[in-house]
């Protein structure tokens, strides 16, 4: 991976910000190093690692992961009990599509092991699941309050891989959250395979909710009750389309066929995003209770165009 990490550095760096003004570049070379020391010391190591690995400068790796503090995004997500377990489905839209489409195997020293997807050689992750059958994905959400002051603060996807590699349940992820702040907020959809248990979070910077128990449940990016955009693409019509179609699938009338069921419903053309910049870059279908973790790879959109596959689970 060494040789191809500079290369996939330039290429992210140099197309993922598509918004006019959503990156000032002078902030990023000046903010990344201090952003990096101020992490969790188990992911300093990994960073420094991959730096001296590739024969890179720090700054660079850092740039990599920093840049998500200066852009935005969107996916959609759903969580709920089919065919007698908990299943979860979703769509990580993002930019740069191409160079996704990774599943990474960490085993750290005292830490529960990971299975997590995105880019190669991602220190962080958006989606992933534990050895511990913990699932846990994130979406993107506003946030207008602040964190608490007196408690330490990270970005969502810090926090997200933290939390896999150290939580076994939903009440345990329910209490990092309490314990630690996020620079931003997060939809984060959590199944506990254990249990079968499943859980949408709202987060924001410092308060979060959880929203209501129900057999099913879906998000896009806008909080639960409060609308959301009715655009083409938009996160409000692209939840209400996901709501339909989960109905359909969990009213009883037919036996679910899983996971394809749900790779249709992700691959919906009201559901998936489809731009050329932007759009659903990979998709997922998981069922933590039996380790049953599908990924798509290759073409763009992904959930309609991508190879799905199998990912043999990991212990």
């Amino acid at each position: 991976m060494g040789p191809r990490l500079d290369r996939l550095i330039g290429t992210y760096l140099r197309e993922r910000p598509q918004r006019p003004g959503a990156l000032d570049l002078e902030a990023l070379s000046r903010g990344a190093l201090p952003w990096l020391r101020g992490l969790p010391e188990r992911f300093q190591e990994e960073l420094e690692g991959l730096a001296a690995g590739a024969g890179l400068a720090l700054q660079r790796v850092a740039e990599w992961s920093y840049v998500e503090c200066c852009v935005d995004d969107g996916c959609s997500g759903f969580a709920g009990m089919l065919a007698g377990h908990a299943w979860v489905a979703r769509n990580n839209d993002m930019f740069v599509p191409g160079i996704w489409g990774h599943a990474t195997v960490r085993a750290i020293d005292g830490r529960i092991p990971t299975l997590c997807f995105g880019m190669e050689g991602d220190v962080f992750t958006a989606t992933g699941v534990n050895e511990r059958r913990l699932w846990l994905h994130h979406q993107a959400l506003p946030a207008s309050d602040e964190p608490d002051p007196g408690k330490p603060h990270v970005p969502s996807w810090v926090l997200l891989t933290e939390m896999l590699e150290t939580c076994s349940t939903i009440p345990e992820v329910a209490a990092r959250l309490d314990a630690v702040g996020r620079d931003d907020g997060m939809m984060l959809f959590a199944v506990d395979g254990k249990s079968d248990e499943i859980a949408v979070l709202e987060c924001g910077r410092g308060a979060w909710t959880r929203r209501p128990a129900a057999g099913w449940l879906v998000g896009t990016n806008h909080r639960w009750g409060t609308g959301g955009s009715d655009a083409p693409g938009g996160s409000g019509s692209r939840c209400r389309r996901m709501e339909a179609l989960a109905a359909g699938l969990s009213d009883g009338s037919a036996e679910p066929r899983l996971p394809d069921d749900l790779v249709a419903l992700l691959a919906d053309e009201g559901v998936e995003r489809r731009g050329a910049a932007f759009a659903t870059v990979y998709a997922n279908v998981a069922c933590p209770a039996t380790g049953e973790v599908w990924f798509t790879f290759g073409d763009v959109p992904a959930a309609s165009r991508g190879a799905w596959a199998r990912v043999p689970w990991p212990w």
